[in-house]
């Protein structure tokens, strides 16, 4: 039985906590000259507005005054300052305030790989900010080759390919689709690293499905009902492999369930596709079936769900799904129209996807 496994890495807060970083604690702002007296706000958005101005401004001094800290001090002392600076600028969105502290210390000697991978990310992202992806490119092939030569000549490959694929998923969230399949064809060029090679094969497949005919689902579902996915044409289809066994699949539950509250009525219906026989100590796909029962009940999961199997009824195989959490936004026309989006990026993508029909979508 061919197993499946969760994503490498699984967002880019993730790549931080395997390095050892922390959100820096909250301080407290005092109140600058001219902003309004406690009690001054005319409205609860001002009041916001107002604070979230002053968290900016605390932020982007506190990346001034670390990098300054980092380049008079050295070893130890100085990773953790980049450290301090670097992975904060990736979680609040602040790369390319961070841009230049980043190109300093990649290019020292004497701060360590893992400190040099966060730069290395934080400059990628500054770039795709500012919509550099010809440049973005350039410095990701040259990683790759890096990595080639081995650790003193850069990044090692565990950490290259933790870097490369947390820079996917943010050309994936944005939905630069073509500037991601790039990259995933930069990291599959001869002399590319085994590692890194047969992960992004895998992501560039996914990618390429995307503007082509969804793979024909035809199934049972967890209560004995038929489905088919051609029955669903004309409306907006969520294809979301998942499994109990993976937290980021169970934490996903309330999002998915938000938008089928939101978006049911106007087009959009969730296929769920479990994958817990594909695990490597499930050995009883009937058991599988009695536990994803029960899951669903325990989470009032209320969209329908299929379990992958074999054969023509291997779903993972065919849309070339080897990790989760994975998913396929389908088009009214039964084309994928996006791959692996969440949160925002997926809202935004449904409602793309329902278009000047929306309101007339059948419920």
């Amino acid at each position: 039985m061919r197993a499946i496994r969760m994503s490498l890495i699984l967002a880019v807060g993730m790549f931080s906590l395997r390095l050892g970083i922390a959100r820096p604690a909250g301080a407290q702002e005092p109140r600058q000259a001219g902003a309004p007296a406690s009690g001054r706000f005319a409205s609860l958005e001002e009041l916001d507005a107002s604070y979230r101005r002053q968290l900016h401004d605390l932020q982007c001094r506190q990346i001034a005054d670390l990098a300054a800290l980092a380049a008079k001090t050295h070893g130890a002392e100085a990773d953790a300052a980049y450290r301090q600076l670097l992975g904060p600028a990736i979680t609040h969105g602040l790369c390319r305030e961070a841009e230049a502290a980043a190109a300093r210390c990649q290019a020292s000697d004497s701060t360590g790989r893992d400190v040099r991978a966060l730069a290395a990310l934080v400059r990628f992202l500054a770039r795709a900010d500012k919509g550099e992806h010809d440049q973005i490119l350039d410095d990701w092939k040259g990683l790759i080759q890096q990595s080639t030569r081995g650790p003193d000549a850069g990044l090692d490959v565990d950490l290259t390919l933790a870097v490369g694929e947390s820079l996917l998923q943010r050309l994936i969230r944005d939905g630069r689709y073509e500037v991601a399949s790039k990259v995933c064809r930069l990291a599959c060029e001869p002399g590319a690293p085994p590692l890194i090679r047969g992960h992004f094969e895998g992501r560039s497949d996914r990618l390429e499905r995307i503007g082509k005919p969804a793979p024909a689902i035809i199934a049972t579902d967890v209560d004995g009902k038929p489905v088919s996915l051609a029955d669903l044409q004309g409306r907006v289809v969520l294809v979301d492999f998942w499994a109990t066994w993976c937290p980021p699949c169970v934490a996903a539950i309330p999002g998915v369930e938000e938008l089928e509250r939101k978006y049911h009525d106007r087009g959009l219906v969730i296929l769920g596709i479990n994958v817990d026989a594909m695990h490597e100590d499930v050995k009883d796909t009937k058991a599988a079936l009695s536990t994803v029962r029960r899951f669903l009940v325990r989470h009032r999961v209320t969209w329908t769900n299929v379990l992958n199997g074999q054969g023509a009824a291997d779903f993972a195989r065919a849309y070339g799904v080897e990790e989760i959490p994975a998913n396929f936004l389908v088009g009214r026309d039964g084309q994928v129209v996006a791959v692996e989006q969440s949160g925002g990026a997926l809202e935004r993508a449904v409602v793309e996807a329902l278009g000047d029909r929306a309101a007339r979508s059948p419920k």
